[in-house]
C-alpha cells in the first residue's frame, strides 16, 4: 500500500464524506497529505487520527486569501503539490424563487470560485513538481436534472467546464484535469456541514424527491456507493501512467 509514496496531496472539505475516505486511503497509499476544511476541531481530530504524515490547515475555499495562506504554507513546507483533490462543496436545495442571496452566495463560493482559487494557487506547486493531476468533484445533478438545485446545478456545470479550460492551458506542462462526475456516497462523516443548519426548506424538498422517484434512482438497487469507492476511484486516476489522461468519469451508485 505505497502507491502514492513521495507524493504531496491537498484535498479540500478532508473532514466529511468523501473528502474524509479520500484523505485516509492516500495517507495509507503513502502520501503527505494536506487536509483543507473549515472546521478547525475536525481537522485536529483527523491528523491526530492519521498522523505525523498528515498536516491540518483551517481553509475557507471560497475566501481567496484563505486559499493564498493555506497553498503558501504547503510551499513552505513541502516546495511542491503533486496531487489537488477539489471536494469541499454544499449545496441548499431550495425553491427557486425563495432562494437568498445568501443560499446563492455560498454555493457559488464553495462550489464554483473556490475550485478557480485552489486550482490557481495549486498550478505553481504543481509545476515546481514537474506535473501533476487536479481532480475536481461535480454532479450527476449536471446529467439529471433534479428540482430545487438550480444553482447547485449551475455552480458544478460551471466547474466541469473549469475542468474543461484548464486541461487544455496545462497539458504540455504535464497537469491533467479529471473531472469526476460524483453520484450519492455514503459513509463516516456525512456531507457538508453546512447543511445541517440551513435546511429550511427540507418539509419541501424532500417530500418531492422521494415522491418523483429521485432518491430511488440516485441510490440505486444496491442501496448506494460507500465513500471508500470513491477514494478507490481517486487512486485510480491519478495512478494512470503519464501517456494516459482521464478527462471525465462518472462514478454513481446503481
Amino acid at each position: 500500500m505505497s502507491q502514492l509514496a513521495g507524493k504531496v496531496v491537498a484535498v479540500t472539505g478532508a473532514t466529511s464524506g468523501s473528502g474524509l475516505a479520500v484523505a485516509r486511503r492516500f495517507a495509507a497509499e503513502g502520501a503527505s497529505v494536506v487536509l483543507l476544511a473549515r472546521g478547525p476541531d475536525r481537522l485536529k481530530a483527523l491528523v491526530d487520527e492519521l498522523g505525523p504524515s498528515t498536516v491540518g490547515l483551517p481553509t475557507d475555499v471560497g475566501d481567496p486569501d484563505s486559499v493564498r495562506s493555506a497553498f503558501g504554507a504547503i510551499e513552505e513546507r513541502f516546495g511542491k503539490l503533486d496531487i489537488l483533490i477539489n471536494n469541499a462543496g454544499l449545496h441548499r436545495p431550495c425553491p427557486f424563487d425563495e432562494l437568498s442571496d445568501g443560499d446563492i452566495m455560498a454555493q457559488v463560493r464553495a462550489n464554483l470560485l473556490g475550485p478557480v482559487y485552489t486550482c490557481r494557487a495549486a498550478i505553481p506547486l504543481l509545476r515546481a513538481a514537474g506535473g501533476g493531476d487536479i481532480i475536481n468533484t461535480s454532479s450527476e445533478v449536471t446529467i439529471e436534472v433534479f428540482p430545487f438545485e438550480s444553482v447547485y446545478r449551475l455552480t458544478k456545470a460551471g466547474l466541469e467546464a473549469l475542468g474543461q479550460a484548464l486541461n487544455l492551458e496545462f497539458e504540455k506542462e504535464e497537469i491533467r484535469v479529471t473531472t469526476l462526475i460524483q453520484g450519492v456516497a455514503l459513509g463516516e462523516g456525512g456531507g457538508s456541514t453546512d447543511w445541517e443548519n440551513h435546511g429550511a426548506h427540507s418539509d419541501i424538498v424532500w417530500p418531492r424527491l422521494q415522491e418523483e422517484g429521485t432518491i430511488r434512482r440516485v441510490m440505486g438497487k444496491h442501496g448506494g456507493q460507500t465513500v471508500e469507492s470513491v477514494a478507490d476511484v481517486h487512486v485510480f486516476i491519478v495512478t494512470r501512467p503519464r501517456g494516459q489522461k482521464l478527462d471525465v468519469i462518472r462514478a454513481r451508485s446503481y
